[in-house]
């Protein structure tokens, strides 16, 4: 019995800042040329910057983008709407305006308790930048990033592969044609999209965790390549040095498993799913006593593991100690009053003392 986590699909895209020199005078309709350097003034208080700006005389495209660069950079996109509909407002007939609101659109979709409304507004500026610029192989990814996020993987694989066809050299669109494939469980195509994406970028952690995921899947010690890759780019990343022990204990290479486990602990000495991973390990060995240990590292780790409380309960009988094994049943059923099999132990514990008795 072993514990496996997945990985959620977590995609990013980043706000366009393309930015352009034009500008217009406040409540006019006139374009100007103009210099802006608004951008220099003091960043740190939103207040300062915001009022800054709405003191020009002019306002710049140029410094639009830059606003809303900088409302990204504070975390407040909601505000940067804005200024993202003023910059449609100057240039209605440039593809970029409604992509930039697009993806402004996309990063409050991905919050929590978003407006619903936000995936549809951003697939409306997305269709309007591709009507404006069908060349746009940005607004065609993000449309298939907005489309595998919604579970429609065709249309998404269609719009990625348009994307590309028009711009191969895109790291990040080979990696989300990926996970569309991966999430139809077309394992060779995800995996010559991965490697596409390497292919662009060879230190692409993303593309090599990936790839290590899905020869994980296939058990296939490819996995360990990629995931070994993928370390070497980031040595203190907890999930692949996770996923690296684990595929080792899938496998039953004990030896390896306990060295990968002892790796992430030298990052993170409170990993409590590794130690209870760990106590597995001890219990195939039939090493109890040691496994128990691990367990009780993965509660003091964390005091609300019911698992790992049932766990060391098993240990513990195993081992003759009947009081403490029914005490961590009770106190997994405490943690988790529907967790069966810790229902189960303690009925057949309880039985079997009063047989004795």
């Amino acid at each position: 019995m072993y514990k496996f986590f997945f990985l959620f699909i977590v995609l990013f895209s980043s706000c366009g800042n393309k930015k352009d020199d034009y500008s217009y005078k406040k409540n006019e309709n006139q374009i100007y040329k103009t210099t802006s350097n608004l951008i220099g003034y003091n960043q740190n208080n939103k207040k300062d910057y915001l009022s800054l700006f709405l003191s020009s005389s002019y306002i710049s495209v140029d410094s639009l983008y830059k606003t809303i660069s900088y409302l990204s950079s504070i975390n407040d996109l909601s505000a940067a709407i804005k200024y993202a509909e003023d910059i449609i407002e100057l240039e209605p007939k440039k593809s970029k305006s409604y992509l930039n609101l697009a993806n402004i659109y996309f990063e409050l979709s991905k919050k929590r308790n978003a407006n619903p409304s936000f995936p549809s507004l951003v697939k409306q500026n997305l269709e309007k930048s591709i009507e404006l610029d069908n060349q746009n192989f940005i607004a065609y990814s993000l449309m298939g990033e907005l489309l595998l996020a919604s579970g429609d993987y065709q249309e998404s694989i269609n719009f990625l592969t348009k994307s590309l066809q028009i711009n191969y050299n895109q790291e990040n669109t080979h990696l989300l044609l990926g996970y569309t494939f991966k999430q139809l469980k077309d394992y060779p195509k995800a995996i010559d999209c991965f490697r596409n994406s390497l292919l662009i970028n060879p230190s692409f952690f993303e593309a090599n965790m990936q790839l290590g995921q899905i020869y994980h899947l296939l058990k296939d010690k490819n996995a360990i390549l990629y995931y070994d890759n993928a370390i070497k780019l980031d040595s203190r990343n907890e999930l692949v040095l996770y996923n690296k022990a684990l595929f080792y204990q899938d496998m039953q290479e004990w030896n390896n498993a306990l060295s990968a486990y002892a790796e992430l602990h030298e990052v993170n000495k409170f990993h409590s799913d590794s130690h209870y991973n760990l106590g597995f390990i001890h219990m195939e060995l039939e090493l109890y006593d040691i496994a128990a240990n691990n367990f009780s590292d993965a509660i003091y780790s964390n005091s609300s593991f019911y698992q790992a409380y049932y766990a060391r309960g098993i240990c513990f009988e195993t081992l003759g100690n009947i009081k403490q094994a029914e005490s961590d049943y009770k106190r997994a059923i405490q943690l988790n009053p529907d967790y069966y099999y810790a229902i189960d132990a303690l009925s057949m514990l309880q039985q079997k003392n009063n047989m004795i008795n």
